[in-house]
């Protein structure tokens, strides 16, 4: 056994599976789970790391250290949420089966219960344990009485410990107080956020950004992170600074503390400003700003990450200035390559030193992503199944 550690513990639990489920009807359930738990664990993406599945639930943790703000956390929640209702509603419109299984499946939901707190790592043949009087409280929290005093069915419970450390305070005018009491533990202070109004705003989002082969130019790198914590140096102001090669970057139009559309970064060079509005905002995958130009007139810039196995790639797609006459677009496209373009590209190179910088240092943990085995997601199912 392990030396006891701080850090976040979070369990992502399918609910919603009817009682009633005819013998006959088990395999069509069980194919569902299986494509559901299958997305749930491709999401579960460093710098949570899986612990293990019980039953149709995913147990994960993130060791103090592992992200630099408390909305990567929040941002890989909600994404792993929207891209669950988004395969709820796949699944509901490409079947045509009657069974009772495969008429329920719009009736599954998820809800998450995030907790900070300290824990142990056990190793054990098949996966990792976590052991802990912390561990245990999550664990209770899944069995409350939120759905009846509140009616959400789909949630997030963030625990007092874990908002605290996540550091979002303005986060705290979009959660429901909710306590929850038990016998061996007391009165637990949680706090709840309804994932339902997350899918109905982004269900329909599309995407605002420059296409690869509508780019005016792309420059691209490899790093050594996942895309999350990669996510992290090209959005927070002091790590945007090394990449646009600014004396400093500040962010304003916060969202509920968060960075999101409509954001905007104020980019420093001696006395020259430039806002850098974020109008395309997907955690982890890409954003877009639109920035303005001489002239009045304004360009967009995507930047977009590719993950692989042990590297994410970063490119960023540069436009053309839009609206302008042909005229201005040649000779802006000429200061582009002399001094724009030059600039982005030495400053991807000093982005990438410091990062290798801070793996060295330690002050960021390159993590793997923790594979699961088929016997152990098969066990999983089975056991889910019995309980129903």
């Amino acid at each position: 056994m392990q030396a006891s550690q701080d850090g976040y513990l979070l369990i992502a639990d399918i609910t919603g599976y009817t009682a009633f489920l005819r013998e006959s009807e088990l395999e069509h359930a069980k194919d569902s789970l299986r494509s559901l738990l299958d997305l749930l664990i491709e999401n579960t993406r460093p710098p949570l790391v899986i612990s293990r599945l019980e039953g149709d639930a995913v147990i994960s943790y993130a060791p103090e250290g592992s992200f630099l703000q408390g909305q990567t956390l929040v941002d890989l929640i909600e994404g792993t949420y929207v891209e669950f209702r988004r395969a709820l509603d796949l699944m509901v419109l490409n079947t045509s089966c009657t069974c009772l299984a495969c008429r329920n499946i719009g009736n599954l939901d998820l809800k998450f219960f995030v907790h900070y707190g300290t824990f142990v790592l056990e190793p054990l043949p098949a996966y990792t344990e976590l052991i802990g009087t912390d561990v245990n409280l999550i664990h209770r929290l899944t069995k409350n009485n939120v759905t009846g005093d509140t009616g959400y069915h789909a949630y997030v419970l963030y625990t007092q410990a874990a908002l605290d450390h996540l550091g979002i305070s303005e986060l705290f005018h979009e959660l429901t107080p909710h306590d929850e009491s038990y016998k061996d533990v007391g009165e637990v202070k949680t706090y709840l956020f309804d994932m339902h109004p997350v899918w109905e705003t982004r269900k329909h989002r599309y995407h605002t950004a420059v296409e690869p082969k509508e780019a005016f130019d792309t420059i691209q790198q490899d790093f050594s992170l996942s895309p999350a914590i990669l996510w992290e140096y090209l959005t927070k102001p002091q790590f945007r600074s090394i990449l646009f090669a600014a004396d400093s970057q500040k962010l304003e139009d916060l969202k509920g503390g968060r960075i999101s559309d409509g954001s905007v970064y104020i980019c420093a060079h001696g006395n020259n400003l430039t806002t850098h509005t974020i109008v395309d905002w997907h955690p982890f995958e890409q954003y877009t700003i639109q920035s303005p130009t001489p002239g009045g007139y304004h360009n967009l810039m995507t930047i977009l990450l590719t993950p692989h196995e042990n590297y994410t790639t970063a490119a960023l797609l540069l436009g053309e200035i839009q609206g302008a006459p042909r005229i201005v677009k040649k000779m802006m496209g000429i200061f582009a390559q002399r001094f724009l373009i030059p600039t982005l590209r030495s400053g991807f190179e000093a982005l990438g030193e410091r990062i290798e910088a801070d793996i060295d240092q330690g002050k960021v943990a390159h993590q793997a992503v923790v594979d699961i085995p088929a016997d152990q997601i098969e066990s999983a199912l089975v056991e889910s199944l019995a309980q129903t």
